[in-house]
């Protein structure tokens, strides 16, 4: 499939470490929900936000392994990518959930996520470390809540908890909570605690900041998109 290219950007030399090991991303004002120097903020960016999440990839082409950089910008909603040696970044609208076939969200990207993109299955091997910090940040906001939740409910309920509502896959790797799993459970969980103690479930929610970070894609435009260079 033919690939949509977008702004052209240097690769560093082979010899030097992955992109999305090294580098930070583009910054901007930091997003809804952040906090100066914590959620994707490295040190000395004050109040600079995570702006896009980046990582690093592969997939096989008979013998070939072709290396991809992944790059999801959070407010636009798209990715761009480079394959290999190429010095250009392609413009990707969408790529899918390789098991669900859904179009996936900043909540779904974290490494060991396996995509859908252009056609090609590929599972996300590593991210930078500004990605590593947004993902750590989130994971243990909703594993807080989801723990006060699970506590909560034991004062009501003897039969024991579903499984997958307080799964959680342990992985060495930075970057590698699944959030959109864990938005699951704390959703399923203060479902329960609604039948007991609406208040209290009222107030251990999923934060705010992540709907609005989610619908940030589908927000008008600002200034519009004359710097986009669309494909002949």
């Amino acid at each position: 499939r033919a690939l949509a290219s977008s702004h052209a950007e240097r690769r560093a030399p082979s010899a030097a470490p992955s992109r999305a090991s090294r580098a930070s991303g583009p910054r901007s004002r930091g997003l809804p929900g952040m906090e100066p120097g914590v959620a994707g903020a490295s040190a000395g960016e004050g109040n600079q936000g995570c702006h896009c999440l980046e990582f690093d990839s592969w997939w096989n082409e008979g013998k070939t392994r072709r290396f991809v950089y992944i790059r999801y910008n959070i407010s636009e909603g798209a990715f761009q990518m480079a394959i290999d040696e190429d010095s250009n970044l392609y413009h990707v609208p969408v790529a899918y959930g390789a098991k669900t076939g859904e179009a996936v969200t900043v909540w779904d990207l974290h490494v060991g996520a396996e995509l859908d993109i252009l056609g090609r299955i590929t599972t996300l091997q590593r991210c930078s470390q500004t990605t590593a910090q947004w993902n750590k940040y989130w994971a243990d906001r909703l594993m807080a809540t989801r723990d006060r939740l699970v506590e909560e409910l034991r004062k009501y309920e003897s039969r024991k908890t579903e499984p997958w509502l307080t799964f959680q896959k342990k992985s060495p790797e930075a970057g590698s909570a699944d959030l959109r799993l864990l938005m699951g459970q704390v959703a399923g969980l203060g479902a329960q605690l609604q039948e007991y103690r609406p208040r209290l479930a009222a107030q251990l929610c999923l934060p705010k900041e992540m709907y609005d970070i989610e619908v940030m894609p589908r927000q008008p435009m600002k200034g519009g998109d004359a710097d986009k260079q669309e494909a002949p």
